[in-house]
């Protein structure tokens, strides 16, 4: 079973390049790969491993978010962690997510030092990628 985890958390890391690409250049995250993504990997959890099911409270927690303010993240940000979740479990989707706030502030922090404008909406799918990297590295 690890080498599955492994080669999901490679796939989930191409993946992650391709949309922070898409994120940088156009600020969208296809749903053309996200949606098959979520289904492959929901389907394959249920009947392998339903401990990772946990994996969707982030995702869950964040579209809240997204409900209630829908101008504080993209709803593409919301599918990557549920993608995210279902991929690498709870724990460490968390942790993924504490690391992408870090790096959204030292961005932030960085811009401000250089006297540059902060900007009031960052991509966020490549520092969510920096944030599974720091797991990935850590494995």
């Amino acid at each position: 079973m690890a080498i599955v985890n492994m080669l999901l958390i490679t796939s989930l890391l191409i993946l992650c390049c391709w949309f922070s690409y898409t994120d940088i250049t156009e600020r969208r995250i296809s749903n053309k790969l996200t949606y098959p993504a979520i289904i492959v990997l929901l389907v394959f959890r249920i009947a392998c491993s339903p401990e990772y099911l946990w994996g969707l409270v982030p995702g869950a927690v964040l579209f809240l978010i997204f409900m209630i303010t829908p101008r504080s993240l993209g709803a593409g940000d919301v599918k990557l962690v549920v993608l995210l979740g279902l991929c690498i479990g709870l724990e460490r989707a968390v942790v993924a997510l504490l690391l992408m706030c870090g790096f959204v502030f030292l961005y932030q922090g960085g811009r401000r030092l250089l006297s540059m404008e902060v900007s009031s909406s960052v991509p966020l799918a490549p520092f969510l990628t920096l944030g599974l990297l720091g797991i990935v590295v850590a494995l």
